[in-house]
């Protein structure tokens, strides 16, 4: 064998090392993270401190920090809001809905508001700070209707929504409202769409002893719990809202998820240990005339290492 050739699988060598090297590079880069399979947008809001005759709530705040940091963690893009009033509620609400718009047809958009909500005429409201109140007919004027976060999410164009509502908090107010309705009317969730509540139509929910709500604590819970579709987790939040409260809040949904959807993926089976690679042989010693046959031996014996 000629120097010639000696170069030439020294070279081959060097290239094939060259390109190994380089795909554990990339595959041990610092920072780098697997691609979504789908876009994940999300706008958490929280109103707590409202003051006046509605007082001051001691969970929303803690609940929307709890499922931000909850949502982050799950791959999620999360806006958090909180004590808005009505002009910063429609604003992130508005964006929220440009940004879905963004994520195409695989897109996940995820609404959650912990807060003080009212129900008239069959209507849900999320209020803001510092809404002024007096009668039913305020509502509509000072309050968030929670058919225009529905509508964002549905003209979106994305494949699915999801909607928390703890926002069925006793409201003072509506004991001067005609109808004397408590709690959240049930809305029917639009095509490809699952809405949650923290208890059923018409009743109440209850802060709780904590500094999380019952269902918000139930709910993070259950969201991060590898493998479980929305339904399924839903029906767990339910099992432990009922036993933390006992019996007196049950949370209820509505959905119309044409498939099931899980957001914390179950963990894929560990790949089988690689075989540990055997040094290659030491190039046998050679004296003289030998020399490159020595050395052909000693590339011929790691070229495929």
């Amino acid at each position: 064998m000629t120097a010639r050739h000696i170069a030439a699988r020294l070279g081959k060598f060097l290239a094939t090392f060259a390109i190994a090297a380089c795909g554990l590079a990339l595959a041990v880069l610092p920072g780098a993270a697997p691609a979504l399979a789908d876009a994940r947008v999300a706008l958490v809001i929280g109103n707590g401190d409202y003051g006046g005759d509605l007082g001051k709530l001691k969970n929303p705040a803690n609940d929307a920090a709890l499922m931000a940091d909850t949502l982050k963690g799950l791959g999620f893009d999360v806006t958090l809001v909180e004590d808005a009033d009505q002009k910063e509620m429609k604003r992130a609400i508005r964006e929220f809905g440009q940004k879905l718009r963004g994520t195409g047809g695989d897109g996940i958009g995820l609404f959650f508001y912990a807060g003080h909500g009212v129900q008239v005429d069959g209507e849900n409201y999320l209020l803001p700070i510092g809404a002024q109140i007096e009668a039913e007919g305020d509502v509509e004027l000072e309050a968030v209707s929670a058919t225009s976060v529905l509508s964002q999410m549905q003209y979106a164009g994305n494949a699915v929504n999801l909607v928390f509502l703890d926002a069925c908090r006793n409201n003072p107010l509506t004991r001067n409202f005609r109808s004397g309705s408590r709690g959240l009317a049930r809305v029917d969730a639009p095509r490809g769409s699952f809405v949650g509540y923290s208890t059923a139509p018409g009743d109440v929910s209850v802060d709780g002893s904590f500094d999380n709500s019952p269902y918000t604590l139930a709910l993070v819970d259950a969201l991060k719990t590898p493998g479980t579709s929305i339904e399924e987790a839903h029906r767990a939040v339910r099992a432990k809202v009922l036993a933390a409260t006992n019996q007196r809040q049950t949370p209820w949904d509505s959905s119309s998820l044409t498939g099931p959807v899980i957001l914390a993926k179950a963990a894929a089976p560990e790949a089988p240990a690689a075989a540990a690679i055997e040094p290659a042989p030491a190039a046998p010693a050679a004296t003289g005339g030998g020399n490159q046959q020595a050395e052909l031996l000693f590339w011929d014996s790691i070229e495929n290492s």
